[in-house]
């Protein structure tokens, strides 16, 4: 007997001297909400509405005044109904969840309250174990005594997961729609909540069909509970039919975009481990008419030929990129990462060289074949026309008059011009660099026509205005420095009228009736390897490549085709 007070006593002061040190070490409080994880990066586009991230995001505090009543009752019905009745711990819940728990003998129903979750997610882990379990209990016993209910509930709404990436209330809000906590609808509050169950499977996102579901689970439950009249519910589940009709933008269909914006902020920044916001050139309009466009018409086509495509204004603004089919299938981005030969689009720098020193349009050059020793160019058609004009020979894409042409001005002149406009890739100084057998990026490559197009000053394609932390402080802004004309209105005048002779008279003629005036040059590199066009209407410089990721060739598909055909649908859309 005496044996079993000494034991009894000893566990007594082991159980008094745990409870006691999980008080005395009890986490700091002070600023609770304000604590960050790891940092992320949110994308902006040009109307500073989120398209995607990187990393997780954290809302960052919303004060509980901003938090509306329709939330409030969404989330405590659904996770703690007796939220505002019990001190932490729901006695009654949890004793219901013994019960079923032995019954079914298995841990299958849980009782934690909101204030629990709160401790679980700010300083415990996801263990079940009794320890972990205990800590929770008094950090939550804790929490109650130190906070007001509402001040409890908005800290676990500032902290919760609600799927695709976005932690915090705010987060969550601006993701699913483009607004402020304060401003949620009844459905819009029972969607939030609903997700808080399940984030990963009942993301808006990533699973539309189960998120409205279970939204329409917490209507019911709302109105059962006289905290919504029948009015406002059967208002709210029309608007629930209204958001399972309204296709959410995925961030897989930018990531190509996003992954150039990241590969593009200055290494410091990224350094300093804070939140960031990244405003960007991004038009989501433009991106979603790209990708539609694109889709449509590489649908039917031979699954192993890739796409990039960048659109960009006059002054160097990307307003959408596309760097391949699918993202989620290959990361590689094309349209920025890759060097292909330009094949026929290089004689644009050419032409534009020789015009700079005071050829003319209508200046005579030989269409007709070349025999250097082992060396002899070919006419892609294999036609040749004689003696014709430079206009001519430029539309119908000669390759021997550009070459001829080439060796006039010399190759060292049109290698100056071409890092002008500024092309940074390296350039063969040799008789065959006039056909495009160097490799360029899609980027670059509008970005130098660019200056031919628009205002004759280089221009140096961005994506990136403003980066800010969370707290609005500016971290690095946009300036775009004041250059000089490269091209004379009188020269750029004439280049147009090269660019748009392809269209009116030459290899793309395809796109003659377009009622657009659409000026281009087509390129198709070495054995349909590559297939290009870059074109400019309407403010914007429209570069395409079609190609493999193997280099194999093409069947039936050049410069003057899919290429073409792309921007074609492009331009007509925007």
């Amino acid at each position: 007997m005496k044996a079993l007070k000494k034991l009894s006593s000893t566990l007594i002061f082991i159980i008094f001297f745990w409870i006691a040190y999980c008080v005395i070490t009890l986490p700091e409080l002070d600023g609770l909400g304000n604590k960050t994880r790891k940092p992320s990066i949110s994308v902006m586009d040009n109307d500073n509405i989120l398209v995607g991230s990187l990393g997780d995001v954290y809302g960052g505090l919303i004060k509980s005044e901003n938090i509306p009543q329709n939330l409030i009752n969404a989330v405590v019905v659904l996770e703690d109904k007796r939220f505002f009745q019990h001190f932490g711990v729901d006695i009654k819940g949890l004793s219901r969840a013994i019960f079923e728990n032995i019954k079914e003998m298995r841990y299958s129903q849980g009782a934690s309250t909101i204030t629990q979750q709160l401790s679980k997610l700010i300083f415990l882990n996801a263990d079940k174990t009794l320890s972990r379990k205990l800590r929770e209990l008094i950090i939550s016993f804790y929490l109650e005594y130190r906070f007001t209910k509402i001040e409890i509930l908005s800290m676990y709404l500032n902290r919760a997961y609600f799927g695709s990436g976005q932690y915090g209330i705010k987060a969550a809000s601006k993701r699913y729609f483009s607004k402020m906590p304060k401003d949620l609808s009844i459905a819009e509050s029972a969607i939030l909540a609903g997700i808080l169950k399940a984030p990963s499977k009942l993301s808006l996102i990533t699973n539309k069909e189960a998120s409205i579901s279970r939204a329409m689970i917490v209507l019911n439950l709302l109105e059962k509970n006289h905290l919504i009249s029948y009015k406002q519910k059967k208002n709210a589940d029309l608007e629930l039919i209204k958001i399972r009709n309204l296709k959410f933008y995925s961030d897989n269909e930018i990531r190509y975009f996003i992954d150039w914006i990241y590969s593009t902020t200055p290494e410091e920044i990224l350094n300093n481990k804070k939140d960031l916001i990244i405003n960007t050139t991004l038009d989501l309009k433009v991106q979603k008419k790209l990708e539609s466009s694109v889709k449509g018409k590489i649908r039917n086509i031979d699954e192993n030929i890739e796409v990039a495509v960048i659109v960009m204004d006059y002054y160097g603004a990307v307003k959408a990129l596309i760097g391949g089919r699918n993202w989620n299938k290959s990361k590689f981005n094309r349209a920025t990462q890759s060097k292909r030969q330009l094949g026929s689009v290089f004689k644009t720098y050419v032409y534009l060289t020789a015009l700079s020193m005071g050829y003319e349009l209508t200046d005579k050059i030989q269409d007709t074949p070349i025999k250097k020793e082992s060396w002899e160019p070919k006419n892609f058609s294999n036609k040749y026309e004689g003696i014709i004009s430079i206009k001519k020979a430029f539309a119908i894409s000669s390759n021997v008059a550009a070459i001829r042409l080439a060796e006039k001005v010399g190759r060292e002149n049109i290698i100056k011009q071409a890092k002008k406009l500024g092309i940074t890739s390296t350039i063969s100084n040799n008789p065959s660099m006039a056909l495009g057998v160097d490799s360029f990026s899609l980027l670059e490559t509008v970005g130098s026509f660019g200056a031919l197009c628009g205002y004759g000053i280089p221009v140096i394609p961005y994506g990136i205005t403003e980066i800010k932390q969370r707290d609005d402080l500016s971290l690095w802004k946009k300036s775009i420095p004041k250059r000089n004309e490269i091209i004379t209105k009188e020269i750029q005048l004439k280049i147009k009228k090269l660019l748009r002779a392809v269209i009116e008279e030459g290899t793309g003629i395809k796109a003659s009736k377009t009622p657009i005036n659409i000026m281009g040059k087509t390129g198709t590199s070495q054995k349909n390897r590559d297939a290009w066009f870059i074109g400019c209407a309407k403010g914007f410089v429209v570069g395409v490549w079609v190609g493999r990721d193997d280099d194999k060739s093409m069947k039936n598909v050049f410069g003057s085709t899919l290429p073409l055909s792309i921007f074609k649908e492009i331009m007509k859309s925007l």
